[in-house]
């Protein structure tokens, strides 16, 4: 199982989780208009949440995703940036690709991220298909 991640804000996976997608690029911009959901591997997390979600105050779910399971739902995954793949199309929210939705919380404005340690395991992705 290769696992990666993606940061979502609760009010856009909760409407996906009634729509049965989740076809959010990044925060303020959809898939149609990036070409793809944006992730990252699981070492990498904090730095995303650190550079480009510090200033925001809605609540944050970490997404834990199987990569190889998104591939066999169809999903293309690539990887330009080492560390940052891209997911070419709509994640479904209710099929074996979803392994975990973690909130993510705030101490005095500083991330707390949640325990990825029983993920350990999971590695980096191929993004070979």
């Amino acid at each position: 199982m290769a696992l990666i991640a993606h940061v979502a804000i609760v009010d856009d996976w909760d409407s996906a989780r009634n729509l049965g997608e989740y076809v959010v690029s990044t925060r303020g911009v959809s898939l149609d208009e990036a070409g793809f959901v944006h992730a990252v591997r699981l070492d990498g997390v904090r730095g995303v949440l650190d550079e480009f979600y510090s200033d925001i105050r809605f609540g944050l779910l970490l997404i834990v995703l199987d990569a190889d399971a998104l591939r066999a739902d169809g999903l293309e995954i690539t990887e330009e940036t080492p560390g940052f793949p891209h997911i070419h199309g709509a994640i479904p929210t209710d099929g074996a690709a979803i392994v975990a939705e973690l909130p993510i919380e705030r101490d005095g404005g500083e991330f707390v991220l949640p325990d990825l340690s029983r993920f350990a395991g999971g590695g980096a992705p191929s993004t070979s298909a």
